[in-house]
């Protein structure tokens, strides 16, 4: 720009125009205000034409920046995160409406209105210096609560590489439910408790003693599934079995392999069908890519005729329904979402 140079400038993610007003040199709060602009227009772009998104996990995260000065803690997103997990909120609040709920009440210390279910601190201090002594007391007591806990848990924890071979074998899913780990926080639960370890931590799994973190005693269960499951309860969920098509016993063996194959009836072969349905239903949600997305809606196509099938009805005649509630109702590719009736 040259001496004195009066310039037009366009600064395109504020969408101003501006006249500078140079005076031998670049004006440096514009230059900011531009390079402020430009810095907006770049994040603008990536959310509404560059991200890709296989979960809510990227938008989350931003946003917990954008509405915190831009930076935050591991533990703060990890936190903002939980906020989106329908199964993390739902847990909590059955657990809210347990132990706090009954036990604060019982004392007096909150009130519980079942319209629109608030709670509410019916000791709340006035005084404000009398609030923050009271919120140094909760920190206070959390702290010494989560450390009596650390205490009791000296046991070591599995090392990564074990963790990875659990999950591995685990194919990344919950070995109760089924839910991929793309979906839900996947743990590494230990099938007999760390609460039944001996002093040396060990503990007795079918019938032998074995160290609390070997990979005979862990198995991966979904943050719901884990937090269901009792202190002392040692099932094992692991699935080391499972339904299949069925041509790949016949395929397996073409291999000059010997499989052990099960067939089952009745109740058994239903209850492994709707398995088999949450197994196809994740794997859906886990794959990326579109042909990927329709084998595997081709799997549980499958599974549901199969399903038919076990109560009885074939592949037409479940076809003849599916065509006549679509006739009578529409089908969903319009993308209608009720929100309910307006007030009149």
């Amino acid at each position: 720009m040259g001496e004195c140079d009066r310039r037009l400038i366009y600064v395109a993610a504020a969408g101003d125009l501006l006249w500078v007003e140079t005076e031998c040199k670049w004006n440096w709060r514009l230059r900011a205000r531009y390079d402020e602009g430009m810095k907006a227009a770049a994040l603008i772009s990536f959310l509404t034409n560059k991200m890709s998104m296989t979960d809510l996990y990227q938008p989350a995260v931003i946003k917990e920046l954008l509405l915190h000065g831009g930076k935050r803690t591991k533990a703060q997103l990890a936190a903002a995160l939980a906020q989106y997990d329908l199964s993390v909120q739902e847990y909590y609040e059955r657990i809210v409406m347990r132990w706090p709920k009954i036990t604060l009440t019982k004392h007096g210390v909150v009130d519980y209105e079942r319209r629109g279910s608030v709670f509410s601190l019916s000791m709340m201090p006035e005084d404000e210096s009398a609030r923050q002594e009271a919120i140094s007391i909760c920190e206070l007591k959390i702290q010494e609560w989560v450390e009596k806990k650390r205490s009791k848990e000296k046991a070591p924890e599995a090392g990564a590489s074990v963790r990875y071979e659990v999950l591995k074998a685990a194919g990344g899913k919950c070995q109760l439910c089924g839910i991929s780990a793309e979906l839900r926080p996947i743990d590494i639960d230990h099938i007999v408790p760390r609460a039944l370890a001996n002093k040396n931590g060990k503990v007795l799994k079918d019938g032998k003693l074995i160290d609390l973190n070997s990979p005979e005693n862990l198995q991966a269960l979904c943050f719901s599934c884990n937090r269901a499951k009792r202190d002392n309860d040692q099932t094992d969920f692991r699935r080391t079995a499972k339904l299949v098509r069925d041509r790949i016993p016949e395929l397996i063996r073409e291999e000059g392999r010997s499989p052990e194959v099960r067939q089952l009836q009745g109740q058994r072969l239903g209850a492994a069908l709707y398995d088999k349905l949450i197994e196809e239903h994740a794997e859906l949600i886990a794959a990326e890519q579109r042909d990927q997305k329709l084998e595997e809606l081709a799997d549980m196509v499958e599974v549901v005729f199969a399903l038919a099938g076990h109560y009885g009805a074939d592949r037409d005649a479940l076809l003849a329904i599916a065509a006549h509630k679509r006739e009578q109702r529409g089908g969903f590719e319009s993308g209608f979402f009720y929100l309910g009736d307006s007030a009149p």
